[in-house]
């Protein structure tokens, strides 16, 4: 099975399979991006059974929402909002509005949790993703910023989940998607993870892209001693400290559309869900200014971050948080059509997943199982036009 999904280059590189198998059935190898790398043993039934329908390479399926609200294209919800963090420092550090680490802070504040396992940088190479299990506020706004290289945050989190009874897990909706899917195999998951917090994804740019952009600078990674995504405002630069302390930057927009951006890996082209459908809390940024074709400018201003909650267990924390005043509220979202002008990438990757998808069926024989509810929908407002463009350009 895991074969098969390397050779369909399906894999999302969650390294879900590494704790699900021992080290002497896979282990995770970097080569630009997280993939298993296949032992001698063979897998049992049991263990094929579990990554069938577990690894979000092959499925990506949640229970069935009581959420009062669907849209066609953003899904199930029980609140939408614009809101930001109510302490300045929370907002500025973080990449948008704050919500999440705001969020983070209260569950720990209040000991609704124990632990937050969220991923961070590297004490040692800044440009390396890691996963942090958070037990303070400090921790948290230290692991607050935006990551866009590769990370696995499921290898070894059995393990990871021994030392607290009660923790959040903060991931790529790829990663939910395999936690909570994992939780029905694994009684420590499901009674220990308490909530399952996401953000909206574009996908996952290859480690080898961010090396590449600090080269353009002129720059060896020896020489770098900080790196952040979106650092000084939002949506901030990409920003590198060199160990002289010389401040090196490049603007959001060149850094991500046309530098991180494109070089994606495949999984990430034929998603259905990049919104975290499968989380109880998503957040995203809440683009605000656009230009003539009515594109996001990405001009810097203060964050403000896009929450919707997705399940009871969301919608419950989320008022709470606000009644709380953690969260400032700026206003509810009632037109779900103000977030395809936010969002207009994750626009593209539900109206055109369809063609995708149908293209990788031809091609390699595959398709990553969905909720019809997460794409088809949404499929019906591509033109025909575009509909056959996606689809040629995925064969």
């Amino acid at each position: 099975m895991i074969g098969k999904i390397i050779h369909n280059n399906t894999c999302a590189g969650c390294g879900l399979c590494q704790s699900i198998l021992s080290n002497t059935k896979v282990t995770i190898d970097d080569n630009g991006f997280y993939r298993p790398n296949i032992g001698i043993e063979k897998l049992s039934l049991k263990e094929n059974k579990i990554l069938s329908e577990s690894c979000p390479a092959l499925i990506v399926k949640g229970d069935k929402n009581s959420a009062p609200i669907n849209d066609y294209l953003w899904g199930d919800m029980f609140s939408c909002i614009i809101g930001s963090s109510k302490d300045n420092v929370i907002r500025s550090e973080a990449s948008s509005g704050g919500a999440i680490s705001s969020i983070l802070i209260f569950l720990l504040e209040s000991k609704k949790v124990d632990a937050v396992l969220h991923i961070g940088v590297s004490q040692t190479q800044p440009h390396i993703n890691e996963l942090k299990i958070s037990t303070t506020r400090q921790e948290i706004i230290n692991n607050s910023n935006s990551r866009y290289s590769p990370s696995a945050p499921l290898i070894d989190i059995i393990e990871n989940i021994k030392g607290y009874q009660k923790y959040a897990f903060v991931g790529k909706p790829c990663d939910i998607a395999a936690l909570r899917q994992y939780s029905k195999f694994n009684t420590d998951v499901k009674n220990k993870i308490k909530y399952y917090i996401s953000f909206f994804c574009a996908g996952v740019p290859s480690l080898n892209a961010t090396v590449d952009i600090v080269t353009a600078m002129d720059l060896e990674m020896s020489d770098v001693k900080n790196l952040y995504y979106r650092k000084d405002g939002w949506p901030g630069y990409f920003k590198i400290i060199d160990h002289n302390n010389n401040v090196h930057k490049l603007s959001y927009s060149v850094t991500w559309l046309n530098l991180l951006g494109p070089r994606i890996q495949f999984r990430c082209k034929v998603c259905a869900d990049g919104i975290g459908h499968l989380s109880d809390i998503v957040c995203a940024d809440a683009w605000e200014n656009f230009d003539n074709r009515g594109f996001p400018t990405f001009k810097n201003a203060p964050g403000k971050s896009l929450v919707i909650s997705r399940t009871q267990n969301g919608e419950n924390l989320l008022q709470e948080v606000l009644s709380q005043n953690n969260l400032v509220l700026h206003r509810n979202i009632l037109n779900f059509r103000e977030i395809d002008k936010m969002q207009p990438g994750q626009w593209n990757k539900k109206v055109y997943y369809l063609p995708r998808s149908l293209a990788l069926l031809v091609k390699k024989g595959c398709r990553i199982k969905y909720n019809n509810s997460f794409f088809l929908k949404a499929a019906m407002k591509s033109t025909v036009f575009q509909f056959i463009k996606n689809f040629g350009d995925g064969v």
